[in-house]
């Protein structure tokens, strides 16, 4: 509870004025001031005062937060809600065994094993050498697809990569309120990075750049504070790198909601010739899926999948494109077949002509 109380000011800085419950996805679908973040704060300052105590509903509400931020970049007082209901999750961990036995499996079965068992075919080719060096960072998306999209397209720059045995970045655990693990896979990140004397990342996906970017905030260590991380497509844009695909392709593609360099892709996706970019309704909401789809809300958040699915599908692309390996996941959960959805760096790596 005493990261919460360290939040005590920001929540009671919450105006009540309700302009969160037009952006966030689950309210849209409940109706349920709980869901919101506004509703949520009047809760944790029950909780803070000492008025309502940590109970499997306050955890209910708070786990169905998509932690996807659409209420902070609408909050006129700038509130950083997603963390926040970080460190009330964190309360409700350290008071629930339960928790930590969940997070035991996810880390031995799920981001462990599972990764592992999954990556066995996973395809990696050793990079071309050259005098500027950049570190990728795929998490577990590297371990389950490989590196070769993502060295090709550097090298396609004049840029060597060099690929650490990198574990998951843990933002999994992070929003769960598991900061002990969480803080393991940061420290792991340190470690390996130091291990390669570069201080400039590369990474594909949304979600692990972000938590890369926010590890100095979780960590005192000064050395995070010096690095770089940088999405691939910032280097495709910088380098003028215009990919051509092997024929006439038509996309759509979905924003991840911890994007901020959206313009970046913007770029590639309308000067990489063969390929026709169709922005779609609702291009940049929230998919659905925060790292961990919540099965026992499936009701709500098929909901949320059903509206996503209704504007791939209105936008007449058969092809969908992210930057997230959860988007991915997700969007392709609730497919039926009906398009296919690809990491926008993979499908340059499978379908762009080859020098």
């Amino acid at each position: 509870m005493e990261q919460l109380v360290e939040c005590k000011d920001k929540i009671h800085s919450c105006s009540k004025c309700g302009l969160c419950q037009s952006v966030c996805p689950v309210y849209q679908v409940t109706g349920n001031d709980c869901t919101v973040s506004r509703g949520q704060f009047i809760m944790l300052r029950g909780l803070i005062k000492g008025d309502l105590k940590m109970s499997s509903k306050i955890n209910r509400y708070l786990d169905l937060c998509l932690k996807c931020g659409a209420c902070t970049r609408f909050c006129p007082s700038g509130i950083d809600v997603v963390d926040i209901i970080v460190k009330a999750k964190s309360a409700y961990f350290k008071l629930h065994p339960e928790e930590r036995f969940v997070s035991f499996l996810l880390r031995t079965f799920v981001f462990g094993l599972g990764v592992k068992l999954t990556g066995v075919f996973s395809k990696n080719i050793k990079s071309k050498k050259f005098d500027k060096k950049v570190v990728y960072f795929g998490g577990c998306g590297a371990e389950l697809k490989g590196n070769s999209s993502v060295v090709s397209i550097l090298n396609s720059c004049g840029i060597e990569v060099v690929t650490p045995e990198f574990e998951c970045c843990g933002i999994p655990f992070l929003m769960r309120g598991d900061f002990e693990s969480f803080n393991k896979y940061l420290r792991n990140f340190v470690e390996k990075l130091k291990q390669t004397g570069i201080s400039e990342i590369v990474t594909t996906c949304a979600s692990c750049e972000k938590t890369l970017k926010d590890y100095s905030k979780w960590s005192d260590d000064g050395f995070l504070k010096e690095i770089k991380v940088r999405n691939i497509f910032e280097y495709i844009r910088e380098n003028n790198l215009q990919p051509e695909l092997d024929k006439h392709r038509k996309v759509t593609f979905h924003k991840p909601c911890n994007i901020n360099n959206f313009e970046d892709i913007e770029w590639v996706l309308n000067n990489t010739k063969n390929l026709e970019y169709i922005q779609m309704n609702g291009f940049d909401k929230c998919c659905g899926l925060n790292g961990i789809s919540k099965v026992s809300e499936y009701k709500i958040m098929s909901k949320i999948f059903k509206n996503k699915r209704n504007d791939i599908l209105s936008s007449g692309a058969k092809t969908v494109l992210t930057s997230c390996l959860g988007c991915e996941i997700a969007l392709n959960l609730y497919s039926f077949g009906k398009y296919r959805v690809y990491d926008f760096a993979d499908f340059l790596g499978k379908y762009a002509k080859k020098n």
